[in-house]
């Protein structure tokens, strides 16, 4: 069963910490978590996240996904170490409002 989740504000904070580091992505760009669930069943938390920069093009970060479910992981701390991080990015390039 999966069912939708609001981590707690510290933790999510952490997830995006990880995210910006990995990817290097500088203050400038976004990223926003659009939902987290669980999956029970399968002991996955699936992670959906929007990232906008301004900096980096989409192709360029996806060479840096490599290595990014096991930093995810460790961000998650033990409470969740039962549980595989599934993250799906969306990246878009754009200017900031």
């Amino acid at each position: 069963m999966t069912k939708a989740t609001n981590l707690d504000g510290v933790l999510a904070e952490e997830i995006i910490n990880v995210i910006r580091a990995n990817f290097d992505l500088d203050a400038a760009s976004k990223i926003e978590v659009s939902s987290i669930e669980i999956d029970q069943d399968e002991h996955k938390i699936l992670i959906e996240l929007l990232i906008t920069t301004t900096t980096v093009q989409p192709e360029d970060l996806a060479k840096s996904y490599f290595g990014l479910t096991g930093k995810v992981r460790e961000a998650l701390g033990s409470d969740w170490s039962g549980f595989f991080p599934v993250i799906t990015p969306q990246i878009t390039s754009g200017a900031h409002a």
